[in-house]
């Protein structure tokens, strides 16, 4: 590994970047948003932040996940397995193709890194 494959993610920069955008198929009313950057040299992977109000709807990253929440209170319904009651100070792994459902019970932030393997195995 070389030192142009590091990343450090100081939180103070991950919650400084980019404009924010909103969850792109909401099942109800929730307000979630995400800033998010490209991991160069690492195909279409990228890390941010996400915020969300209450409310529910499906989870709509195919890649794998990985996070840690900041804060908040939800629940991960996955379509083969049993409820994730999540919180902050958690940290979560979602493999490729993790269907389901959020519902997101506290406001909640957290911060991500999602991978895109096929991209960065090119």
């Amino acid at each position: 590994m070389t030192a142009e494959a590091i990343s450090l993610f100081r939180s103070h920069e991950l919650l400084a970047i980019g404009a924010i955008a909103p969850v792109a198929a909401p099942l109800g009313e929730p307000v979630s948003q995400v800033r998010s950057v490209a991991i160069p040299g690492a195909g279409a992977s990228r890390h941010g932040v996400w915020h969300c109000t209450p409310g529910v709807w499906r989870r709509q990253v195919v890649e794998s996940e990985f996070c840690h929440f900041l804060a908040g209170e939800a629940i991960f319904r996955p379509d083969d397995g049993e409820p994730l009651h999540i919180t902050g100070g958690d940290t979560v792994y979602f493999p490729p193709r993790t269907g389901g459902t959020w519902e997101i019970l506290r406001d909640s932030e957290k911060i991500f890194i999602v991978f895109d393997e096929v991209g960065a195995a090119r």
